[in-house]
């Protein structure tokens, strides 16, 4: 008799079992392992970023853009003449200002925007987490709408992490041009500087 009951015991308590871990389900929850993924990507980000201070690069625009004071009106003087060998150093001179144009702006920007992109997923996460049915605009947060958000912060997060990536290579390509050339760049001003001033003391009389 013992036996015969046992079964059907045994299956009810399999289904309750079952049934509660079917209800455990918020709306939502596939979508947590690829926003914490996401907020994972922006974390190295920030910490890539963090590496990098504004002054520094601040500093190092500032004297490749003072050296180019100087270079500008060098080439422009017809008198004064440049081999390949200066042109290849201007040109690098040229990229390591290309490089550093905007670079503390971009730091600040992406620095504000990372911290964005940290509160918007994980704000995101807790409602999923919480069972919250409706955000703050009243809308319904059901399975279509948090795969929808999801998509859109992970999205974002990914967007995010390729401009924080571009800007760190754009940093690190500039600061090393400026810190190679630097003295080169210097002593061809200081020579065209002398030859210029040659020119201007022995003008030559027709």
């Amino acid at each position: 008799m013992n036996g015969f009951l046992s079964t059907p015991l045994t299956c009810l308590a399999a289904a309750v079992i079952l049934t509660s871990w079917v209800g455990c389900d918020q709306p939502g929850d596939a979508h947590i392992s690829a926003l914490k993924e996401a907020e994972r990507r922006v974390d190295a980000g920030m910490n890539i970023l963090e590496q990098w201070h504004m002054d520094s690069v601040s500093a190092c625009r500032e004297r490749v853009a003072m050296r180019f004071k100087d270079l500008d009106w060098l080439v422009a003087d017809t008198s004064l003449t440049f081999d390949v060998n200066d042109g290849q150093l201007i040109g690098d001179w040229a990229r390591a200002r290309r490089y550093l144009k905007d670079g503390p702006t971009r730091l600040a920007m992406l620095k504000k925007q990372g911290d964005l992109c940290l509160m918007q997923i994980g704000n995101l996460s807790d409602a999923i987490r919480t069972g919250a049915t409706e955000d703050a605009n009243g809308t319904a947060m059901d399975e279509t709408y948090l795969e929808r958000e999801s998509k859109r912060e992970i999205d974002l997060a990914d967007q995010w992490r390729l401009a924080a990536d571009e800007t760190a290579r754009l940093l690190t390509l500039g600061i090393e041009l400026e810190r190679r050339a630097q003295m080169s760049i210097d002593s061809l001003i200081l020579a065209k500087r002398s030859e210029w001033a040659q020119a201007i003391s022995n003008p030559l009389i027709e």
